[in-house]
């Protein structure tokens, strides 16, 4: 099961960096476009915004948190850590999944709506927006598939703690 949950991260992740790249070389584009040819690239702004950021934010969030990206708290690790079965932990990580799994669940059922509608944005392009919908969902999906694995099988110690980063 870990392994198919790596996987699927690296799947994400993949996507998410393909997601930054194509960001960045369309933001350059926009920019060379406007300021040397006073001609910017149209609908950037909303391919940007409605997909690239959504996709960079959601299915880069699993990887980042199972590699210890995420920012943690741990002001109370040590006196919590001293509770049988990981307990502290696996309380927070069983909230945190069913806070991903309620988001991913409502997500799916808004995305399955605008598939339904076919929104489109206004504007000189038209963008089908019911597409942006769809990896919210599924990176909430995945964080809860990884949450969930982790409140079974709580790992041996935190990925960082406060006397690594000293």
């Amino acid at each position: 099961m870990s392994r198919a949950l790596s996987l699927l991260d690296l799947a994400a992740m993949r996507i998410a960096q393909t997601s930054l790249l194509v960001m960045m070389l369309a933001i350059s584009v926009d920019a060379l476009g406007r300021y040397l040819f006073n001609s910017p690239l149209q609908g950037n702004f909303e391919f940007t915004s409605l997909y690239l950021m959504v996709i960079l934010t959601f299915l880069g969030m699993p990887a980042s948190y199972a590699r210890g990206g995420m920012v943690r708290l741990d002001i109370l690790s040590g006196p919590l850590s001293r509770l049988p079965w990981h307990l502290s932990e696996r309380v927070n990580v069983f909230l945190a999944a069913a806070v991903f799994g309620f988001i991913a669940w409502h997500a799916g059922l808004e995305a399955f709506e605008k598939f339904e509608a076919r929104d489109t944005t206004f504007g000189v392009i038209q963008f089908p927006i019911y597409w942006s919908y769809v990896w919210v969902p599924v990176g909430c999906a995945l964080m809860f598939l990884r949450l969930a694995y982790e409140f079974v099988f709580p790992p041996a110690q935190a990925v960082f703690s406060a006397e690594d980063l000293e």
